[in-house]
């Protein structure tokens, strides 16, 4: 990850967060699909095009988003994964607790239901040429019924039919019911989720095979670099359950260092213990479904850009 200081240098046009320069062009049909296999990006993978000096406002949010889409464009990905939280006003979870005014004023946000907002952000995508995979959405403890049913109906404003869960085992089971009232795919993330309590969490094979167990919309994200840090045997799980697999999250973590992810242990791809390649190879020769979302996450000072390609290569080459 890299500061706004350093994307300043090098960033997608002369001046950070001008204009996108892409906005004529279009992303080609298929553009990111290599022998069968669709690659993706999680819109995370652009944060550092957020001025953090902006005060959050459902125009600056559009702004960004023609950033993304820019970046996207450039990059030629065909697919995303929306991540709902990052157009959100503050107050979600995180490592601690949101500021109680601020968790309020995200409820109401929630409450009032501005899905042309994301109807809107699925037209951009759409016409750049970029498919809404899938959404992504914090399901902690604390949501109410209403903000729990918010997030499949951002779902279906974005157009698509899968909505990953940033989860705990509490809230997964609780949202279970909601992916049958929408006819929407839960997918939970086997993800150490920065805003659940328990040491036991999503991110360990037999709660994701739990949490099958509660829906026949039920799904999983598997997320090679998590499950890899937390002990797991991605190809394996991924041979088990491919056919109730929504999607795969690339990204490479150190075996065994469960530890909130660093510089230290979330290295470039390649350098680490994740099975990229190999998960890829396997997508590949029993041509499984569904798609490989680029997430990345390690340290760099290079912009969002340019990293997001250098992975989306490391994807491609893999799959030659």
């Amino acid at each position: 990850m890299y500061t706004r200081r350093d994307f300043a240098k090098t960033a997608l046009t002369a001046l950070p967060f001008a204009a996108p320069l892409f906005a004529q062009s279009k992303v080609a049909p298929f553009a990111s699909r290599f022998n069968g296999v669709q690659i993706g990006a999680q819109t995370y993978c652009y944060r550092s095009l957020k001025d953090p000096k902006e005060p959050w406002s459902a125009a600056a949010m559009d702004r960004l988003l023609d950033r993304v889409v820019a970046a996207m464009v450039q990059n030629q990905i065909n697919a995303a994964e929306f991540w709902i939280a990052f157009v959100e006003p503050p107050g979600g979870p995180g490592r601690t607790p949101a500021d109680p005014k601020l968790r309020e004023a995200l409820r109401k946000w929630r409450a009032s239901k501005p899905l042309d907002l994301f109807a809107g952000y699925r037209k951009k995508f759409n016409n750049a040429g970029i498919g809404i995979y899938s959404a992504m959405f914090n399901f902690s403890d604390d949501l109410s019924a209403e903000e729990t049913d918010f997030g499949f109906e951002c779902a279906k404003a974005l157009g698509t039919s899968i909505l990953t869960a940033n989860c705990t085992r509490r809230s997964v089971k609780r949202a279970a019911p909601y992916a049958d009232k929408h006819k929407i795919y839960l997918s939970a993330h086997s993800e150490d989720a920065p805003f659940d309590p328990d040491i036991d969490g999503m991110v360990f094979g037999d709660n994701l095979e739990d949490a099958l167990k509660y829906s026949p919309y039920m799904r999983i994200t598997l997320d090679t670099g998590h499950f890899t840090a937390y002990g797991g045997d991605v190809l394996v799980f991924m041979r088990k359950h491919h056919e109730r697999i929504a999607n795969l999250h690339l990204k490479d973590r150190l075996k065994n260092h469960p530890e909130f992810h660093t510089d230290e242990n979330t290295p470039e791809w390649g350098k680490g213990n994740a099975p990229i390649k190999d998960a890829l190879q396997l997508m590949k020769r029993e041509n499984y479904k569904f798609a490989a979302c680029i997430e990345y996450e390690y340290k760099s000072g290079r912009p969002a850009v340019e990293e997001v390609q250098r992975c989306l290569d490391y994807a491609k080459e893999a799959l030659a």
